[in-house]
């Protein structure tokens, strides 16, 4: 487990005795193929870092009375997830369904915190990983807007009546 967190984009820059540190907290967790993890709404008091397989990161829309999960990221092995257990008001953001059997190293909020204070570099370094991977899912997030945006304008464009010359009646 050990060598999988120092591979971790969260724990990069980390030593062998901070990440021994970070293990000796970690609760191992395995999912079935399309089991979930966490539902959008839920509260978030652990976070969690891929071992072995893929988890999606997933938005409920309703079409027609049923709902769909729509796929905005997966996360292989080494990537993090869960970091609405560190911003209030403490409740997931998105659903995390397992795209495959996975495996996933789960920490809980209140012994991380316990942690940083005791190790106030662990703490640091975390939390400077920590606002770059929620940077790069707004980041994400914020692309995939912009298409559907453009992709809206542009068939709203395409249907548009086309303007009649000035003084025509």
């Amino acid at each position: 487990m050990e060598e999988v967190l120092r591979r971790a984009e969260l724990f990069d820059g980390l030593c062998d005795d901070e990440v021994s540190r970070l293990a000796a907290i970690a609760r191992p967790r395995s999912l079935r193929a399309g089991e979930y993890l966490f539902l959008l709404g839920d509260n978030a008091d652990k976070l969690y870092v891929v071992l072995k397989g893929s988890m999606d990161l997933c938005f409920p829309l309703s079409f027609g009375g049923v709902i769909k999960d729509i796929t905005l990221e997966s996360l292989p092995s080494g990537r993090t997830l869960g970091w609405s257990s560190f911003v209030k008001p403490y409740r997931f953001t998105l659903s995390a369904r397992a795209a495959e059997a996975t495996e996933l190293i789960g920490f809980p909020r209140t012994e991380l915190v316990r942690l940083f204070d005791a190790f106030p570099r662990i703490g640091y370094l975390f939390s400077h990983k920590l606002s770059e991977i929620i940077g790069r899912r707004l980041l994400n997030l914020q692309a995939l807007w912009a298409r559907e945006l453009q992709r809206a304008v542009a068939s709203g464009l395409g249907s548009a009546p086309a303007p009649s010359p000035a003084g025509a009646s």
